[in-house]
């Protein structure tokens, strides 16, 4: 019974098919064998070949007095792996070796970037013919141009975002520009009426080179500044024309500027017209009758108002009264605008009090074109009777 339970307990860690596994009668062995029994065979175990207890024995060759079956997918998958391990190397190799080609292409394409003995850097052949230092990339392979090292091992930097970070070109205009460095005008006229002082026409360059803008003789009176002279291909400025109406002759004119450039074709003429009025005229002066302020009365006060009639057709800024009083002392006052009618005004001043004496004043009247107009008087400040 102990013989039994002992043939059990091996058949069920020996043989994983238990009472299943049927297995071929063990064939005789010559010479004689001893020893005590240890299955159901009377063949003793003793003189068996393999030294290993029985039951035990788990080798998947085929040997004699096997006890489990070959493994053949373990084996078929190892096989598999191996052979995939060396087609590996064996392509690494290769690759390796057909890197290392710095020739370039028969189509005079750019050659391959250098390997380098540092195995972490990508080189990649850059866009022109030159190639940059070993272990650095540039933005974007050219098209047609090969790869240099690429580890399969190791990442390979993204293409560059489309675009990059140059400023867009742009596109020159249809049409081919006209030859030399043409100076275009906005506007040959400019008409300043008979009040502005001042205006400005734009200049560009529409030529392919710089130009220096050049200004003709012009009277003292008149001047016409360009706000920069040197002009790059494609670039403006304006030509600032200023009149001197003070100086300026009385009535219509109409003067021609030339602007031209330094060199080359391009410019023109500039036709500058205004209307300069002689300027204001005062056509009367009324002063009042004053009393010294010590012996003031009603029908003789000591304050009176001061009144100026003017002519200007293009009309009146203002104007002030310098008086000396008797004693010598001086003092401004502004004139006030009173009325209107067409191009005449009526201005007054408030002059007094004063010592009784001789009191003088200076009218000083300005139009919108900067023209002056003047009148000198006196007054007698009564003394007490």
């Amino acid at each position: 019974m102990d013989d039994g339970r002992r043939r059990g307990g091996l058949n069920r860690r020996g043989n994983a098919a238990g009472a299943r596994d049927v297995r071929p009668p063990t064939p005789p062995l010559s010479g004689p064998l001893t020893g005590p029994l240890t299955g159901p065979s009377t063949i003793p175990l003793t003189g068996i070949r393999a030294a290993s207890p029985s039951g035990r024995h788990r080798s998947p060759w085929g040997t004699s007095g096997r006890i489990l079956r070959p493994r053949w997918g373990r084996i078929a998958a190892g096989t598999l792996m191996a052979v995939a391990i060396v087609g590996g190397l064996v392509g690494f190799a290769l690759l390796s070796a057909g890197g290392g080609n710095t020739d370039g292409d028969e189509d005079g394409s750019a050659p391959a970037a250098h390997q380098t003995d540092d195995t972490s850097q990508v080189t990649v052949a850059g866009p022109s013919a030159t190639a940059g230092p070993p272990g650095t990339a540039s933005a974007s392979p050219a098209p047609g141009s090969g790869l240099g090292l690429l580890p399969t091992m190791l990442p390979v930097p993204p293409p560059p975002p489309p675009g990059g970070g140059a400023a867009p070109r742009v596109a020159p205009p249809a049409g081919a520009r006209p030859p030399g460095p043409p100076l275009v005008l906005a506007r040959t006229g400019v008409d300043l009426g008979s009040v502005d002082s001042t205006d400005s026409v734009d200049l560009s360059n529409t030529g392919s080179a710089p130009l220096t803008v050049r200004v003709g003789a012009l009277p003292s009176w008149l001047t016409a500044v360009p706000r920069a002279s040197r002009l790059d291909p494609g670039y403006g400025t304006q030509l600032v024309i200023t009149l001197d109406r003070v100086a300026a002759p009385v009535g219509r004119l109409d003067v021609p500027i030339e602007v031209t450039p330094a060199s080359g074709g391009g410019g023109g003429t500039i036709r500058v017209t205004a209307v300069v009025t002689a300027g204001p005229r005062i056509l009367s002066v009324t002063p009042p009758s004053l009393r010294a302020q010590d012996c003031a009365t009603d029908g003789a006060p000591a304050t009176g108002t001061l009144t100026v009639e003017v002519q200007d057709p293009v009309g009146m800024a203002g104007g002030t009264v310098a008086v000396t009083g008797p004693d010598g002392a001086t003092a401004t006052l502004a004139l006030s605008l009173d009325s209107t009618i067409d191009d005449r005004s009526t201005w007054t001043a408030q002059l007094g009090p004063s010592p009784a004496g001789v009191l003088g004043y200076t009218v000083t009247v300005k139009d919108l074109n900067n023209r002056v107009a003047t009148h000198e008087g006196s007054l007698t400040v009564a003394t007490c009777s």
